[in-house]
């Protein structure tokens, strides 16, 4: 918890994490009605991140919402705690866990066409791998030099070149559907 804070969209100022999360059963548990994230409070460049996460599906934190989250990467250290910040997010969503979005005038070439600049900016995963809801799924991105991977459950979902932002702080998002996050490991990559 102590290389994390808490941000959401009811902050006025930073949060600690257990504030806005639960933290048990060696899982980040986020759930609510106030949409938000975790940061890191450091910057990382070139490393390979992994985790896993499950929509959580009990009956006390049911929701009619689409299930909706992300990690975000590549957030610059300067860039001010609002919802959502500038950089680069793996979406987590139904029907489209995978895809790119590319926030606050971020770019990168996917299959070699420069991806426009825009507020938030989706390029599409290349092929569905999401488990059904309840099981856990898991992520690595690799951002190494402006080259990014993706993978979800093993497998290549989506990848760009020279991407404006290449390194920053990480995130965990909430956005209103309750997911559990759990084995986060993050490791500097030269290759």
């Amino acid at each position: 918890m102590n290389d994390w804070y808490a941000f959401t969209k009811t902050s006025t100022e930073r949060l600690e994490p257990s504030k806005a999360y639960d933290f048990s059963d060696g899982m980040i548990r986020m759930y609510g009605e106030n949409n938000g994230y975790l940061m890191s409070q450091k910057s990382f460049k070139n490393f390979e991140l992994s985790l896993e996460y499950r929509w959580n599906i009990e009956e006390k934190f049911k929701t009619k919402n689409k299930k909706n989250s992300g990690v975000m990467y590549n957030i610059p250290a300067d860039s001010p705690d609002k919802i959502w910040p500038k950089g680069i997010q793996f979406q987590i969503k139904e029907n489209t866990t995978g895809d790119f979005i590319f926030l606050d005038q971020v770019t990168a070439k996917v299959n070699g066409k420069l991806v426009e600049a825009g507020a938030s900016v989706t390029s599409p995963k290349f092929i569905e791998n999401e488990k059904p809801y309840g099981e856990w799924n898991s992520i690595v991105i690799k951002s190494l030099n402006g080259k990014i991977t993706q993978y979800l459950n093993g497998k290549l979902v989506n990848e760009c070149e020279e991407a404006s932002s290449k390194e920053g702080k990480i995130s965990l998002n909430y956005e209103s559907s309750p997911i559990d996050f759990r084995n986060i490991q993050l490791h500097n990559i030269s290759k």
